[in-house]
């Protein structure tokens, strides 16, 4: 299997070690979707320039473990992804980079399909992940996380305007409420699509590891 990193400016000139944002494509896209259509590396390298995040390491890799067609998500099974993610491709990572290998430093988030497999797998795995992410792909209730609470440190949840915003608001309203550090956005005039997603990178990525 394959896996894309991004690291940011400097990291071949220095000894630091970086949190890490593991970040999935949707249905139908693969690996190489957040550089090439995403634009991720060139959305971090001007947000680092620009004093606005701080620097990380994005891993993004192929999502797809069992033949899903389009309208199947139901059928998808989370088990064969997973065991990729947490068993194989972390540990990986964290040997060949110089990642801060640790829950508080390590987030997850994806887009549509990516967000789905997302919210399963924070939610499998409370002591890997303390950041979460979802880009156009559902949200998060109180009781889905309450049981975690100490150990998650933001929830972002977001979508296009011409999307269904109205769920994600009101999810993260109950969600701050509850005591969470959760944020939602919503990009303007858009739809399911790289637009809103490239936005809502940039929105997220200063949020993430403070």
């Amino acid at each position: 299997r394959r896996a894309f990193v991004y690291t940011p400016p400097g990291y071949e000139t220095n000894n630091e070690r970086y949190p890490v944002l593991y970040l999935q494509h949707g249905w139908g896209e693969d690996e190489t979707a957040w550089s090439n259509q995403g634009h991720a590396n060139l959305i971090m390298d001007n947000l680092i320039a620009e004093g606005k995040t701080k620097p990380f390491i994005i891993v993004m890799t192929y999502g797809m473990t069992n033949e899903v067609r389009m309208g199947g998500m139901r059928d998808f099974k989370i088990e064969p992804f997973q065991t990729v993610l947490i068993n194989e491709l972390i540990p990986y990572v964290d040997s060949k980079f110089r990642t801060i290998a640790n829950q508080p430093n390590r987030a997850m988030g994806g887009l549509s399909m990516g967000a789905m497999e997302t919210k399963t797998i924070t939610l499998n795995n409370p002591d890997v992940f303390s950041h979460y992410a979802l880009l156009s792909g559902g949200t998060y209730s109180v009781d889905d996380v309450k049981a975690n609470k100490d150990k998650i440190k933001l929830i972002f949840i977001s979508t296009g305007s011409k999307e269904r915003p109205d769920p994600v608001k009101a999810a993260v309203v109950a969600l701050k409420e509850a005591g969470f550090n959760a944020h939602s956005y919503v990009s303007e005039g858009t739809a399911h699509e790289f637009q809103t997603w490239r936005r809502s990178l940039r929105e997220l990525a200063p949020l993430l590891f403070k």
